[in-house]
């Protein structure tokens, strides 16, 4: 549909309208009124400016005439006297030149000019700097009285000088001729103050020549000459002041002193001190020397009123042209506004539309697409329509850009989905391999009785697990779910336990307090995976002597499991980058990882942004690196699934179960160790164990079990097993109103068909038995794992029969099934298998041997000692 309003007319002409019509108008009114008064009257303030530059030389240069006239008298009769009142008098001279330099720059005329005024402006200055030399002369009295005099003078006159340079820059008449006459005022003052040195130093020195008294003379009659012949162009005030100095009593006092000196006698030889000036002569000239210093400030200061006064009707006047061109291009803008008024609106309506469709409709349309939604652009996508002329042109511009894109995020999602399909398909392919690698494992395991080829094997297997990982990154960031699934709620203790299992290098790991809480089925995989993944990353940076700590507790909003390394750990930068990752679930980039190849952080962020489980990484206090993960409390459930009780008759003594594990004083499996997957038992009895094979005594009678490179357990040189103490007397002081603990028999709840003899050889002996052998132990292990391997390999009957039941009618309450979705995971507790590296896991320090098995409640150190049915992590503050 056509928007109305469009026309024919271009952009171009409709542009020139708006704009010409008043800088043409603008230009000509303005050129012709105000050009040239405008430049005059800022060449005018600027002389104004520096007429200011020019009172203060004429500052300087009165205070360097006091300073000359005692500097003669000091060198004519040094005395401590005329040395203070010359020091003095060097001070206030030195203030004035300080603000000559200062206003320096204007002294100059600041470039105007033929440069004569910069020229005598730096000769000026010059000789300001070389008056130290001359001071330093007279006040050692290395100098005569007429050679100082002559230089004072050179130095006053390049001030004067200059004075009279910057007023010749003046463009105003009036106050060209105003300068001139302060300056023949200075000229007088100059004469009169240059006599007076002259007779002053004589006096004092009481040597006067004939030649001197001449010269004193010509000064007299030139100064009163200027000052009695002149007629400066002066204000009222200062023509006032002018005929008061020349009718004046001590002026005329002044030239009749002046007159008797000049026709003082000489022949008779040179006066005494003292007898050539009369006693009126200093009074007088003082008096007289101020006054004309007056009169010839108030004529430098008319110079400064007659060019500020030129400035301001310069101003007024180019004020006035201005004011004439603003109201021309006011009425120029009038005509010109209501041309533009109709394309604004135009342009604005245009901006609205394409931002609408920028900010709205287009992103909506990308979104669906990246859905995998069908669309079809030409039918959705709302077209602009302004016309024909160059906004209508703007229009299809972005008609066409916006195709293009669509077209161009449609060929994206296609590209895009395929990619994904093929990552899809390869992460399926590995992990079916990985699947029946684990169940070729299973098998070979099963066979296999020799130790050291089994050790083998639990790493392949373990290798195997992790490549299982690998692929899930891959399905998981493909936007699927891998196949493992639970529907009860698991142990927090186990799916810390599986998720140190999927790690390279599980036997650094170390599991603090763990609290006896459970996580809902549903999201147990992916929980286990983050976790998985930051547990790989701590150890994966982190040196291969130190230690991976793993703590969980409980808060206000559900369970923190924190992951902490001593690594070398990360910059501000990277962890302010990688905390950024984390929050945002960033979308997978493949191009993302030429530069930053850490995939986990992106398997972690999706995961945490599926569950709304927060992800942050912090510096340790180990240096390392501090992964805090913060589960909601939405997924968290206090305590364990309550297990299926067993039959009374189904309870057995820790004797009758010795054939299956040998067992220390605490009730705990002495084989257990890391990385021995062999070594898993699966009984859970809830709130059944009693204190009755508990070891009064906690711990001290436990073999001490070690690790070797593999995780698979090795006997520690020079450690033994002792035999368990005679069971206590029954009775109120040792449990006996409590049952004993259950104990499971081996293949005791299988079913019938998958019960069968194993080999053994050798003797069995109770647990602890010093004299029992490395192959009866190793058959032990191996008689244990096979009654695992069985229970899974039986999941589809398993599944068939009724909930709570075995096969053939007996109900277990050592085990219970759960739904797993792959060969590598382990049936009885609900979590991923452990066989490939089993690990400390005691719920609260694992310093001290191994814990409990998998599929057991934890128990803390005060279980261990006669507290048996405490939860590991239910004593608060319980840590390494």
């Amino acid at each position: 549909m056509r928007e109305s309003g469009g026309t024919d007319r271009t952009i171009k002409a409709q542009i020139n309208k708006i704009v010409l019509i008043p800088s043409v108008t603008f230009l000509v009114l303005f050129g012709v009124a105000s050009a040239g008064t405008l430049t005059e009257a800022i060449s005018l303030r600027l002389a104004t400016g520096d007429s200011y530059s020019g009172l203060h030389a004429y500052y300087a240069v009165n205070e360097l005439q006091k300073e000359r006239r005692l500097a003669a008298e000091h060198l004519g009769a040094p005395s401590d006297e005329s040395m203070r009142a010359l020091r003095r008098q060097i001070a206030v001279t030195d203030g004035a030149v300080r603000d000559v330099e200062e206003h320096s720059e204007g002294l100059g005329g600041r470039g105007r000019g033929d440069g004569a005024a910069v020229e005598t402006a730096e000769e000026f200055l010059t000789a300001l700097d070389e008056r130290e030399d001359l001071r330093e002369r007279t006040i050692e009295g290395n100098a005569s009285i007429k050679d100082t005099i002559t230089d004072y003078g050179d130095i006053i006159d390049r001030g004067i000088q200059a004075f009279n340079t910057l007023g010749r820059l003046l463009d105003d008449g009036r106050a060209a001729t105003a300068n001139a006459d302060a300056v023949d005022l200075m000229r007088a003052q100059e004469h009169l103050a240059l006599a007076d040195a002259m007779i002053s130093g004589a006096d004092a020195e009481g040597t006067m020549t004939p030649g001197e008294q001449g010269r004193f003379g010509a000064l007299m009659a030139d100064a009163r000459q200027r000052i009695e012949t002149g007629d400066p162009a002066q204000s009222d005030s200062t023509a006032r002041s002018y005929a008061d100095l020349r009718d004046s009593e001590h002026w005329e006092r002044l030239h009749q002193l002046a007159g008797e000196i000049a026709a003082y006698d000489l022949d008779g030889g040179s006066p005494e001190e003292g007898e050539l000036l009369p006693g009126q002569w200093r009074s007088t000239a003082d008096d007289t020397n101020a006054d004309l210093a007056a009169l010839t400030e108030a004529q430098a200061r008319e110079v400064i009123n007659a060019t500020d006064a030129a400035s301001a009707e310069m101003l007024t006047l180019a004020l006035g042209g201005g004011l004439i061109v603003l109201f021309a291009s006011t009425v120029a803008y009038g005509v010109a506004s209501k041309a533009a008024a109709r394309l604004t609106y135009r342009l604005a309506r245009l901006r609205a539309d394409t931002l609408e469709l920028s900010r709205e409709e287009l992103p909506h349309l990308v979104r669906r697409l990246e859905r995998g939604e069908q669309v079809d652009p030409e039918a959705e996508l709302r077209q602009l329509d302004h016309g024909t002329d160059e906004v209508g042109q703007v229009a299809d511009a972005f008609n066409t850009a916006q195709r293009t894109a669509v077209a161009a995020a449609v060929k994206q999602a296609e590209v895009r989905d395929g990619a994904n399909r093929v990552f899809l398909g390869i992460a399926h392919r590995n992990q079916s391999l990985v699947q029946r690698q684990l169940q070729v494992l299973d098998r070979v395991e099963r066979e296999e009785e020799d130790p050291d080829l089994l050790e083998d094997l639990f790493q392949l297997d373990h290798l195997a697990t992790r490549g299982r990982r690998n692929a899930e990154n891959l399905i998981i960031l493909g936007g699927q779910q891998p196949g493992r699934r639970w529907r009860t709620p698991i142990p927090l203790v186990d799916i810390l336990r599986g998720a140190i299992s999927e790690t390279e290098e599980y036997a650094r790991v170390r599991l603090r307090t763990v609290p006896d809480l459970s996580l809902p089925g549903s999201v147990v995989a992916d929980v286990l995976h983050l976790l998985a993944e930051l547990v790989e990353n701590a150890t994966a940076y982190s040196p291969p002597h130190t230690t991976v700590h793993i703590h969980s507790e409980t808060v206000a909003k559900g369970l923190v499991v924190e992951v902490e390394d001593c690594g070398l750990g990360m910059s501000e930068r990277e962890l302010t980058e990688a905390n950024r990752r984390l929050s945002e679930a960033p979308e997978f980039d493949v191009m993302a990882l030429n530069q930053d190849a850490r995939l986990g952080l992106f398997v972690v962020a999706r995961l945490a942004n599926k569950h709304g489980i927060r992800v942050e990484l912090c510096s340790s206090s180990y240096g390392g690196t501090r992964a805090v993960v913060l589960i909601p409390a939405v997924l968290v459930s206090r305590g364990r699934e309550p297990a299926t009780p067993r039959p009374q008759a189904e309870l057995r003594t820790g004797a009758e179960s010795r054939d299956l594990l040998a067992e220390g004083q605490n009730g705990q499996p002495t084989g257990q160790a890391n990385g021995a997957g062999a070594t898993r038992a699966t009984a859970e009895v809830g709130n059944h164990r009693s204190t009755g094979g508990a070891d009064p005594h906690g711990e001290s009678g436990a073999a001490e079990t070690t690790t070797g490179p593999s995780g698979l357990p090795k006997r520690t040189p020079g450690s033994s097993l002792s035999p368990p103490p005679a069971s206590p007397p029954s009775g109120p002081e040792h449990g006996a109103d409590r049952p004993h603990l259950p104990k499971r028999r081996r293949q005791a709840n299988l079913a019938p068909q998958l019960q069968g003899a194993t080999e053994q050889s050798g003797t069995e002996g109770p647990a602890g038995d010093p004299d029992r052998s490395p192959d009866q132990i190793r058959q032990m292990f191996s008689a244990f794992q096979l009654g695992t391997r069985r229970g899974r390999d039986s999941e589809d009957e398993l599944d068939r029969a009724a909930p709570g039941e075995r096969p053939g009618g007996a109900r277990s309450a050592a085990t219970k099934p759960s739904p797993t979705g792959d060969a590598g995971e382990t049936r009885e507790s609900g979590v991923p298998r452990h066989d490939e590296n089993d690990f400390p896991a005691n719920g609260a320090d694992d310093r001290n041997g191994p814990g409990p098995l998998p599929g057991e409640p934890a128990y803390t150190e005060g279980a261990r000692s006669g507290n048996v049915g405490q939860p590991a992590g239910g004593r608060k503050g319980e840590s390494e």
